[in-house]
């Protein structure tokens, strides 16, 4: 039986391609991703199974057509383009390398050199919406262009974005395209030290065990800042004069009359950040400063579903929805936005088949994925050896599913806990989270009311879970142990098997499983391209 060839774009630890590799009707070829970690642990578990995979670093000016040709031809297109900027956590953030994120192009450029039967596209479920848009750039604005003169609809609006809020004395915001930044931009581990400074700045808890650890490295890097302008302008002086308080402040323990300076040195370096994004990404609009001492940038945007369907043409039929990962048997409410392409000259189908809810769905629970991990004690050190199954535990249908092909549990690591975080877990009952805490208990949060509610969940037994993020960085807590989850019981939540085994960092394990398609909603996904092309 024919098996097809597969490149998986962007592909993570391998969520996507664990999920169409289990068919058996495809073979993946070549896969592409940057993180060093994230390889690593597809290599592991899917390349080394495959003589002469090829791994691509990078994406971006990769030449598909040419490693097409040299591995006899590609099938099958796949993958997510990172969707920082396609999520809600972003939406009132001006990032504009994120918002204007040129890697979603990258991978329609692989589809257009590539050319294989069929892709498939995973993001987030609001792409789709009109919310997610590329700002006019110099670096393809003649592609758009041709593409409107040929008829797609690509329809545009003005957007404002907003650089600076206020004035700095000595920079001319009236003339933003020329300020010379890189006179006045902080170095990186200094910028770092003042924006977590100004963070904890109202947390009398936080702020004292800050500055006892970070006290030294503040001063020093104020001072090798200041010390390599020679021959300040004004602005630079301004500059200098705000760090000196700053470090005076520091120097003296009374952090209090250093806030305004600052405040207003970050708000600084946030504004020329923003100004060096539009210089980077060639972006196609004027300044426009008010009287209040607002700076914006006026640029024309676009939607992506509606740049998707143009860049396509009339090459492929396609169709997309969001598909809920809880219909295929993962025990998580997680709701991707699907797209599913065929080529026209191949398929003559009006419109594309995506994956539907079966009439009968078992919804399985956190119990299902994780109560018989309960006995395992869980480690802190990510070399730990796999623990053998005592095959003494009752076992869900879903349990007995993670177990084939492993002897023992992987990467059953998690944090140590501190003794606020462990009071914090004590108080916390199933299905709540950090806003059930009393007001003690959250003293070192600043603004505790906004926190988000996926913050100190403790998870309900008796229910799917939200969706899998990094759980170390949200704090998931165990449906009945007062600790965080582990790296195992987080990849359960996600369908990953025992045998599938993250390597890297603690925290990049965390993040791999975070950021992956969940194997069984990409087996379903897998199973409706065959049935589409065959």
């Amino acid at each position: 039986m024919k098996k097809y060839k597969v490149i998986d774009l962007f592909a993570g630890a391998g969520g996507l391609s664990y999920g169409f590799a289990q068919t058996d009707r495809f073979l993946i070829v070549a896969a592409a991703e940057i993180n060093e970690n994230a390889r690593n642990t597809y290599k592991r578990n899917i390349a080394r199974n495959t003589p002469n995979f090829l791994f691509i670093k990078n994406v971006i000016g990769c030449d598909f057509a040419t490693i097409s040709q040299e591995l006899g031809g590609i099938d099958i297109v796949i993958g997510g383009p990172p969707c920082q900027g396609f999520s809600n956590a972003n939406r009132q953030k001006n990032n504009i390398i994120s918002l204007n994120n040129g890697l979603v192009k990258e991978y329609f450029r692989a589809i257009k050199q590539i050319r294989p039967l069929a892709f498939v596209m995973e993001n987030v479920s609001m792409l789709r919406s009109d919310v997610h848009r590329f700002y006019e750039s110099h670096k393809d604005n003649a592609e758009i262009e041709e593409l409107i003169c040929q008829g797609h609809n690509i329809p545009k609006r003005l957007d404002s974005i907003v650089v600076a809020d206020s004035s700095f004395d000595g920079i001319d915001y009236e003339h933003a395209d020329i300020i010379p930044v890189n006179d006045y931009i902080f170095p990186q581990n200094l910028l770092q030290l003042l924006s977590v400074l100004l963070k904890n700045i109202n947390n009398p808890r936080r702020l004292p065990n800050y500055i006892k650890k970070n006290k030294k490295a503040i001063i020093a890097n104020i001072d090798s800042f200041t010390q390599n302008i020679a021959a300040p302008t004004t602005a630079q002086q301004n500059i200098i004069n705000k760090l000196v308080v700053i470090k005076n402040a520091i120097d003296s323990n009374e952090i209090a009359p250093c806030e305004d300076d600052l405040k207003s040195v970050i708000k600084l370096q946030k504004a020329l950040a923003t100004i060096i994004e539009i210089k980077q990404n060639e972006l196609i609009g004027t300044y426009r400063l008010m009287d209040s001492g607002i700076l914006y940038f006026d640029v024309n945007s676009y939607s992506v579903i509606d740049y998707i369907n143009a860049i396509l043409g009339d090459e492929y039929t396609q169709n997309g929805d969001v598909i809920h990962a809880e219909w295929f048997g993962v025990p998580q409410e997680r709701r991707r936005y699907i797209i599913i392409g065929l080529r026209n000259d191949l398929f003559k189908k009006d419109k594309v088949s995506l994956p539907t809810s079966p009439q009968k769905t078992h919804i399985f629970t956190v119990g299902d994925a994780i109560s018989d991990l309960e006995k395992y004690t869980a480690c802190y050190d990510i070399e730990h050896s796999p623990i053998p199954y005592t095959n003494e535990e009752t076992l869900s249908e879903y349990a007995i599913a993670m177990r084939q092909g492993s002897d023992g549990v992987n990467n059953h690591i998690t944090t140590k806990t501190t003794q606020t975080a462990l009071d914090r877990f004590k108080s916390i009952k199933q299905g709540d989270n950090f806003h059930s805490l009393d007001t003690d208990l959250k003293s070192t949060y600043s603004k505790p009311e906004r926190t988000q509610n996926t913050i100190y969940l403790r998870l309900d037994p008796t229910k799917p879970s939200g969706t899998v993020v990094n759980v170390r960085k949200s704090m998931w807590i165990h449906p009945t142990l007062d600790r965080a989850i582990t790296v195992r019981e987080a990849a359960r939540l996600q369908s990953f098997p025992d045998a599938f085994v993250f390597v890297g960092s603690k925290d990049s394990q965390y993040q791999q499983v975070g950021n992956a398609v969940p194997p069984l909603l990409a087996r379903a996904i897998a199973e409706k391209v065959l049935e589409n092309i065959e």
